[in-house]
């Protein structure tokens, strides 16, 4: 059992008494009726061999709340897309897989330039790119976004994701997942315990904006699961990077009152795919994840004058603090706790601070993917050639 504290400014819906799936999935059964509910799960080719993605389907294959599930892969070849396909067409659901690099999808995306660089692959563009095809079907209330790595997956996460925007009486527009993130008796989750905790907290000392706010508010901003309604996804920009989550966030606060968004316990645990440090190589792993979330941060908050010259100092002393409450939270469950490790990310997360804080004052990089609503008005048959696309990229060229 969780607790049931709310610190605010949004709701928090906790993992309260004991667990009924059956009753959690005939609620939604029955609010699916009027409120159609989709699913959307990036996935990379490399995945679908994976245990993970199959211990997705099989409990996927009993979600009878759901209207359809979409399924984006990205880096595939022909040969990885007629595979998905055949994988999800047991599912007793409509399925449907959108392949990015298609070339009938590619044609179609060309035809945006100059005007709009999608971009190369990666998962916000592969994410923006089913959204519009979910938009143009127009079919669902909500749609849940979650993650093809994890592991020990259960039905529980789709489910606690998508009550609050499917119950008509909790009628929020967007849900946040949060979970434990523990394995090999370590907490996990260094980016956002080491580096987006301390960091936001810096940056709202310095300038308390509504995404400050609400990415603060977050237990873990940087979960990939979410969950929102389709007026919603219509209205936001998708970045492109490793920055997305908190990114989407951020568009979320521009268009959602705190009222309209919450926070849900998914899970009891969360275990997914584990990627190194890095430290040294900016290119790679955790460290090229924390430079991009940091730019993130940075250019999305960034007071008039721009940032003070001593934030990555400022940081390093906030991580201080939380490294010391994070060692006491360890230790008192028995849980393994190594300092050294745990410093080294700081000193590293520090340098993608740095890196970040020049990235955003410097170059520019692409923006964020536009609204789909917005993209429509300048680009009306875009969506229904993406639909088109998808739906006929499986012929032979």
């Amino acid at each position: 059992m969780g607790d049931f504290l709310q610190a605010g400014p949004v709701t928090t819906i906790h993992r309260l008494g004991e667990l009924r799936i059956d009753d959690l999935a005939s609620r939604l059964e029955r609010f699916s009726r009027d409120r159609s509910l989709a699913l959307l799960i990036p996935a990379l080719a490399s995945e679908m061999d994976t245990p993970a993605l199959g211990a997705i389907f099989e409990r996927l294959a009993s979600a009878a709340y759901l209207e359809e599930i979409v399924l984006v892969l990205g880096r595939a070849d022909r040969d990885d897309y007629r595979r998905l396909e055949k994988l999800v067409d047991p599912l007793p659901m409509r399925t449907t897989v959108v392949w990015p690099e298609g070339p009938k999808l590619s044609r179609v995306l060309a035809s945006l330039r100059p005007g709009l660089d999608v971009g190369p692959p990666g998962k916000g563009r592969d994410v923006w790119i089913a959204l519009g095809y979910i938009l143009y079907n127009a079919g669902a209330h909500a749609i849940a976004l979650h993650d093809a790595d994890i592991v020990g997956y259960t039905g529980e996460i789709p489910m606690r994701l998508l009550l609050p925007v499917a119950d008509p009486i909790l009628n929020f527009a967007f849900c946040k997942g949060y979970y434990t993130r523990i394995a090999d008796n370590t907490l996990q989750g260094r980016v956002t315990r080491l580096l987006v905790a301390p960091l936001v907290a810096v940056l709202r000392e310095e300038n308390p904006t509504d995404v400050l706010m609400l990415i603060g508010a977050m237990r873990y901003p940087l979960a990939g699961e979410c969950a929102f309604t389709l007026d919603l996804a219509g209205r936001i920009s998708i970045p492109r990077d490793w920055g997305m989550e908190a990114g989407i966030l951020a568009a979320i606060a521009g268009e959602v009152e705190p009222s309209g968004i919450c926070q849900a316990g998914i899970c009891e645990n969360y275990d997914h795919k584990h990627q190194a440090l890095s430290a040294g190589d900016e290119r790679g792993g955790l460290n090229r994840m924390a430079v991009e979330v940091a730019e993130t941060l940075l250019r999305g908050s960034a007071p008039a004058g721009g940032w003070k010259r001593d934030l990555v100092d400022r940081y390093r002393r906030k991580t201080d603090i939380f490294i010391a409450m994070y060692r006491a939270d360890a230790l008192a469950n028995g849980l393994n706790y190594d300092d050294e490790a745990e410093r080294m990310a700081v000193e590293t997360f520090a340098g993608a601070v740095s890196s970040g804080l020049q990235r955003s004052e410097g170059r520019q990089d692409l923006p964020p993917l536009p609204a789909w609503r917005k993209l429509k008005r300048s680009n009306p048959g875009i969506m229904a050639a993406i639909a088109e696309a998808v739906r006929n990229e499986g012929e032979e060229v």
